[in-house]
């Protein structure tokens, strides 16, 4: 990992373990997560700050800005959510296991409510003049 991120090995070991006035910096982390695909600096990041990740889909699906559809995908995604929450509190008592799913759902409806967003924003400006699209 040090030769990808230019550095010898003994220098980014002491930036992560935090000798001496070595430091692992944020653009580091931000490398490393990517080339990785570990994100659990990102996941204790966000945790220290009381903020949530959220996936995020990279495009819209296709060419289609169908709101209604994507509302009724949010609709879906809300209700599973309700499911788990329902279930894991129905005796009394949320399990590690229990607590995964429902952040999993509760993951998968913000990224769909993502989605929504997007296919509003992009019904609302095609309803606008051409010269107006780009502001």
């Amino acid at each position: 990992m040090a030769l990808r991120l230019g550095k010898r090995s003994d220098v980014l070991g002491a930036e992560v373990a935090s000798r001496g006035t070595a430091k692992f910096g944020l653009v580091d982390a931000v490398k490393v997560s990517q080339m990785t695909g570990d994100l659990r600096i990102l996941f204790s990041f966000a945790e220290a700050c009381g903020q949530v990740c959220v996936p995020l889909p990279a495009t819209l699906e296709g060419a289609t800005d169908d709101v209604l559809h994507a509302m009724a995908e949010s609709s879906r995604e809300f209700a599973e959510l309700c499911t788990e929450v329902c279930s894991g509190v129905a005796d009394g008592a949320i399990s590690d296991n229990e607590l995964a799913r429902f952040e999993r759902e509760r993951s998968e409806l913000m990224a769909q409510l993502h989605r929504l967003g997007e296919r509003v924003r992009v019904r609302h400006l095609a309803g606008k003049p051409p010269m107006a699209r780009g502001a």
